[in-house]
């Protein structure tokens, strides 16, 4: 399929630089798909750019292999897409790879992207913790931000309440900036959450210096947010029940939080996949290496 591009309405004013303004999203057709290309939209703005990647592929090996996703497939998924960029107002490229495997692909695409936007993986966890599908590969190889995107009800917007999973120590302040730029950009109300884990009455006391740092950390997003409200929660018990508890008692949107990529049987301790997996709503994982640009 040929490159599209939209360009903004005239007239619309133009927004502040957008946190995220180089993303690709990866689609299938699949319903989840098309819901992180709308919220993609909503993080790029009328300044940000949209790449939407259909990866063919094919079905099996031999002479007689067919793609995955024929080319009538194709032009129908991106037209979709493209659609939803143009009512947006958001610029945007349509691509198709016949590479494969297909998780490798969108992996290689993606290191040229601030983020990308994929739709929540189907499978269940833990059952199918080794999965061979795309979500689940992109959870354990992304080198960037990833967005993986749930469909929000009619009304609401990604951004209109905010989980934020801080671990207290500094390094997760530049997590906390990030949010901070997306709630001032959505008047998000943020709930930023801290778990105690599970030890024992005598040492779930936090150090002082932990619990200035989520202190500081509270203050910054309560700066920086241009409206909503500001709580920060300390919940005793592991940290991804707890995230996924909180951000069901808040019904939120998002969940913005870090991410180790830990992958195969040590993805079985890893916070951010068990919360991609558990939580209702769409989920922001940012590797530190994307922190630190």
């Amino acid at each position: 399929m040929p490159e599209t591009e939209s360009m903004p309405t005239e007239g619309r004013a133009a927004p502040a630089v957008p946190i995220f303004g180089n993303i690709l999203c990866a689609i299938s057709g699949k319903e989840g798909g098309f819901a992180a290309v709308e919220q993609a939209a909503a993080l790029a703005g009328t300044q940000g750019h949209l790449t939407f990647l259909a990866v063919t592929s094919f079905r099996s090996g031999g002479a007689h292999r067919g793609p995955a996703i024929g080319p009538g497939r194709a032009t129908e998924i991106l037209e979709r897409a493209e659609g939803i960029a143009r009512e947006a107002g958001v610029p945007y490229t349509s691509e198709v790879d016949p590479g494969t495997p297909p998780a490798r692909v969108i992996m290689d695409w993606s290191a040229r992207y601030d983020l990308l936007a994929i739709g929540a993986p189907a499978s269940s966890w833990p059952a199918k913790l080794l999965s061979v599908g795309v979500g689940d590969k992109a959870l354990g190889g992304f080198s960037t931000a990833l967005l993986v995107a749930r469909p929000l009800e009619v009304e609401r917007r990604i951004g209109d309440r905010v989980v934020v999973a801080s671990d207290g120590l500094e390094a997760s302040h530049a997590l906390i900036d990030l949010a901070g730029r997306l709630a001032h950009t959505s008047g998000s109300n943020v709930t930023l959450v801290h778990a105690l884990g599970r030890e024992s009455p005598i040492k779930r006391g936090r150090p002082r210096e932990q619990e200035r740092t989520l202190q500081e950390q509270e203050r910054t997003l309560e700066r920086t947010r241009a409206s909503g409200t500001t709580e920060l929660l300390v919940k005793p018990g592991r940290a991804g029940v707890v995230v996924v508890s909180t951000a069901t008692a808040a019904d939120a949107s998002l969940v913005v939080m870090g991410s180790r990529r830990l992958e195969g049987l040590r993805a079985m301790g890893s916070v951010s996949r068990r919360v991609v997996h558990q939580a209702r709503c769409s989920v922001l994982l940012v590797p530190p290496e994307t922190l630190a640009r």
